[in-house]
């Protein structure tokens, strides 16, 4: 009997202390949306959890989320912070065709807000942020690889024409027409995109072509990457087949430097002039 008088004080003393104990208490979820803490200056987009989320729901999310961040970039929610708007729609066409990078962006948004709002940062650094974003968010991609052929005249009186986009790996075909004649010198021979071959520029520093296989007068192509690495190529015999090393930008000219007297052959009423194509090289 007196062992049973043991374990039920035991059993008791047990009880007692699991009463008595600290209870189980569950997380504060972090908040979603719309938040502002105590002492703050403004309310702060808070995202969900993004990796809670089904598919679906994940991707109607990431547009609610661009949405709010907006309103408050435009000065809607009178908070103090107001953004040009000509830089929140260049953000924006950005993200909506990148919206698997709306999440980072939300979370580093809450980042400058919760910056201001507890004021350890200012608007001005905010607004720095943003002016940013669409520099860095399209680092490193080629915006428009040249996937089409453009048809243009070329223009003797002019320097470098047409600058079109170009992704590394693009394999492009310039061309100009040879039969098309025109003169760069009062009183030189007429001469076609292939240029005077009287006149090598190898070393003259003063035009733009001054390689081998450079001639006064004919077309040339330059290249200028992303990075400010600049070709400059001889389209010899007016075709030439160029792979882009890296993502960057094209153009033309004819190899001169002076235009005032560069002309066009005429014959009666027909004046020439030179068609440039430039598109993919299949």
């Amino acid at each position: 009997m007196a062992i049973r008088h043991v374990h039920t004080r035991l059993l008791a003393l047990t009880m007692t202390a699991t009463a008595c104990g600290p209870k189980n208490v569950e997380p504060v979820k972090p908040p979603t949306g719309w938040h502002q803490e105590e002492g703050w200056t403004m309310a702060c987009y808070f995202p969900p959890d993004w990796g809670s989320l089904p598919k679906l729901e994940r991707q109607s999310m990431r547009a609610t989320a661009l949405d709010d961040m907006i309103t408050q970039w435009n000065g809607s929610r009178e908070d103090g912070i107001s953004f040009k708007a000509e830089r929140i729609e260049e953000v924006e066409v950005v993200l909506l065709g990148r919206p698997e990078k709306i999440e980072a962006i939300v979370a580093a948004n809450l980042k400058q807000c919760e910056k201001v709002a507890t004021g350890g940062g200012d608007a001005s650094a905010w607004a720095s942020w943003h002016k940013a974003l669409p520099g860095k968010l399209t680092e490193g991609e080629c915006l428009q690889p040249l996937d089409y052929t453009m048809f243009d005249y070329l223009d003797i009186g002019a320097g470098w024409q047409r600058p079109l986009s170009i992704c590394e790996g693009d394999r492009v075909k310039v061309s100009g027409t040879i039969k098309d004649k025109y003169r760069v010198e009062d009183g030189g021979p007429w001469i076609n995109v292939e240029g005077d071959p009287a006149r090598p520029t190898v070393g003259d520093e003063s035009l733009p072509c001054n390689l081998e296989g450079c001639n006064l007068g004919m077309l040339v192509l330059r290249f200028t990457s992303d990075d400010g690495v600049v070709t400059i190529l001889p389209v010899t015999g007016g075709e030439i087949v160029f792979t882009a090393p890296a993502h960057g930008t094209i153009d033309y000219r004819i190899n001169d430097d002076k235009y005032f007297d560069n002309i066009w052959f005429k014959n009666g009423g027909i004046v020439d002039h030179t068609a440039i194509e430039i598109g993919p090289s299949n």
